[in-house]
């Protein structure tokens, strides 16, 4: 199977999920980036009463927020959501998470069957996916050492 076969058969559920920080869009900009620094996470999902997803709070909308010098303390983060944000339920093929990484997004909220939210992935699981799928296919090294050959050269 290619990979770009593999893209199209495998589902999002075979993807590396990372917890997502789920915030309701009354959040204030405080609590909601200091929320984000605890989980060492660049952004928070806002969600509805019942865990769908509804806009997304990234590293990106702090740079905006602070650019319009906002109050931390009263503006709520659905002031600073960003519209363009990616969705993938499980079932869905990975080359809709793919689709959306090429368009830009760092980040892709998963749902599940009832469109509520169960992690996230995008570049970071992406990567993951190629690594544990295609160990044989890449060779990774260390930064900032010696590149190396798999096979010798010459005699």
């Amino acid at each position: 199977m290619t990979f770009k076969e593999d893209l199209s058969q495998q589902t999002v559920a075979r993807l590396p999920l990372r917890n997502a920080i789920a915030i309701g869009e009354h959040t204030i900009l405080r609590a909601a980036i200091a929320i984000m620094r605890a989980h060492s996470l660049g952004c928070a999902v806002i969600v509805d009463h019942q865990l769908r997803p509804r806009g997304i709070f990234t590293e990106q909308s702090i740079i905006k927020m602070l650019m319009e010098e906002r109050s931390l303390d009263s503006t709520p983060v659905s002031e600073f959501a960003d519209p363009n944000y990616y969705l993938a339920t499980l079932d869905d093929p990975i080359a809709k998470v793919w689709d959306a990484v090429i368009e830009g997004a760092r980040f892709v909220c998963v749902t599940d069957n009832s469109d509520q939210l169960v992690g996230l992935t995008g570049q970071r699981g992406l990567a993951e996916y190629v690594c544990d799928c295609y160990a044989s296919q890449i060779a990774v090294q260390r930064l900032g050492s010696a590149p190396w050959m798999l096979q010798r050269e010459g005699a």
